[in-house]
C-alpha cells in the first residue's frame, strides 16, 4: 500500500502515514486502501497524500502543533481542508463531498 507514495525529503515517515490514514472514514461500498473521506466529509486518495494538484490529496494536521499530543492528534484532511483548518484558522470545511466528487461549500 505505502509503495505508491511519494519520497518525503521532510514531514512523517510511513508508520505514521499509514497509522493517520487508518483513522480516517471508512466509506463502505469503497477500498478503505484507496478511498476514505476525511472528518468534514471531502474524499481523498491514499495515493495522493500531500499532492495539492488532485482534487483528493490530503495531509496532515497536527491541530495541537508539533506533535504535541502523539500521532493520536494527527488526523487527515483533504488539503483544501487542511489549508481552511491549520492555515485560514475558520475550523470549517471549504471542501465536503457531493457524490462521488468534492465540491467547494460556501463559506
Amino acid at each position: 500500500m505505502s509503495e505508491n507514495l511519494p519520497d518525503l525529503e521532510a514531514g512523517y515517515d510511513r508508520e505514521v502515514i499509514d497509522r493517520v490514514w487508518s483513522r480516517a472514514l471508512v466509506v463502505r461500498g469503497n477500498d478503505p486502501a484507496v478511498w476514505r473521506k476525511d472528518e468534514f466529509g471531502a474524499w481523498m486518495h491514499r495515493a495522493d497524500y500531500r499532492n495539492r494538484r488532485s482534487e483528493f490529496g490530503w495531509e496532515i494536521a497536527d491541530p495541537a502543533g508539533a506533535g504535541g499530543s502523539g500521532t493520536d492528534g494527527l488526523r487527515g484532511l483533504q488539503w483544501q481542508n487542511y489549508l481552511d483548518y491549520m492555515v485560514a484558522a475558520r475550523h470549517q470545511a471549504i471542501v465536503t463531498a457531493d457524490g462521488l466528487r468534492n465540491a467547494r461549500r460556501l463559506v
